[in-house]
């Protein structure tokens, strides 16, 4: 396993970041999803994974508690988290519910501190949350809350509680503000093939000395061999959906520009996640133990991959346009 360095906490965390969103049934049924799910969990810090995401969200910390506290290395794990405050529809940042849900991460995970809080300031709804009438809402929110987010994290660093925080943006507009705010030591966002709209960001995070983590390396599973090739899918499979017409549009269009990649093209999109040095680690969501095959694809050297895959996103963006 490889290790990168969390430059705010000079933490060193593994490349493959566990994501255990869908490793188990919401529900809490303890059947062979979650089983699979266990022994995935298990087998990845066998192989020296040792940064977990997590949140109250994915329901699924019923399976990872127990998991991570009976885990003879539990002490050498570390963890991110989703925290979202406000939530959608919420108007404004509340101290409470920021330390209410690191404190029950903190019980329901059996740790003492979360190294990176995964902050993600909602406050409008939930359909509304990608226009632009939305985002001069959302930075006008932060700038008025942004002394609140510093004042409580500063107090729970302190505690020891946790590490460090980063943004999760949801729009580049948004990020733009927050990438230079003191508050967020970097980034957690989308970023693959089919989803290069932060690179403009990578450059400027190095020189602030901030971090960049991989959410959804996968690109929703069409970046690997099973969902590649669409015309091979069965009527039924959620490809299948005119909604990701457009991103299957996308994709022939970047793969023209890369290439065939040589190896699956799962291990291909997570190297390719990994491409830039701000890049810390790459969340993975994983339900099998063969699932783990994936982050074991070799490094990819070659540097024009990344302005290869920008400029055909560039390209399909400005094409998309004119139709």
């Amino acid at each position: 396993m490889t290790y990168r360095t969390l430059t705010a906490v000079n933490t060193q965390v593994s490349e493959f970041c566990f994501g255990t969103m869908r490793y188990a049934d919401k529900d809490g049924t303890e059947n062979q999803r979650s089983a699979n799910g266990a022994r995935a969990l298990e087998t990845a810090i066998e192989k020296g994974v040792n940064f977990i995401h997590s949140s109250y969200e994915y329901k699924t910390r019923w399976l990872t508690g127990p998991v991570l506290k009976r885990n003879p290395r539990r002490h050498e794990l570390h963890h991110i988290i989703k925290v979202n405050v406000p939530e959608f529809e919420e108007p404004r940042f509340n101290v409470d519910s920021f330390r209410r849900q690191i404190e029950q991460a903190l019980e329901e995970l059996g740790t003492e501190r979360i190294e990176v809080v995964q902050h993600l300031q909602r406050g409008v709804p939930r359909s509304e949350m990608m226009t632009p009438a939305t985002d001069k809402y959302r930075l006008e929110q932060f700038d008025e809350i942004e002394g609140e987010i510093a004042e409580i994290a500063g107090k729970m660093k302190q505690e020891g509680k946790i590490g460090t925080v980063m943004s999760f943006p949801y729009t580049v507009a948004f990020a733009r503000r927050v990438v230079e705010s003191p508050v967020y030591s970097g980034l957690v966002a989308y970023f693959n093939p089919l989803e290069t709209e932060m690179v403009e960001f990578f450059d400027r995070l190095e020189e602030l000395g901030k971090d960049y983590i991989t959410i959804r390396p996968l690109c929703q599973g069409i970046l690997t061999d099973k969902r590649a090739d669409r015309k091979s899918l069965p009527a039924e499979d959620r490809m299948k959906s005119p909604n990701m017409d457009d991103l299957y549009r996308r994709f022939e269009t970047v793969r023209r520009a890369l290439g065939e990649p040589g190896m699956p093209w799962e291990q291909f999109a997570f190297r390719f996640s990994l491409i830039h040095p701000v890049i810390k680690s790459s969340v993975l969501g994983i339900t099998v133990p063969e699932h783990l095959k994936t982050a074991e694809g070799p490094d990819l050297v070659s540097g024009d991959l990344l302005a290869k895959a920008l400029q055909a996103n560039q390209e399909f963006d400005v094409i998309g346009q004119r139709d």
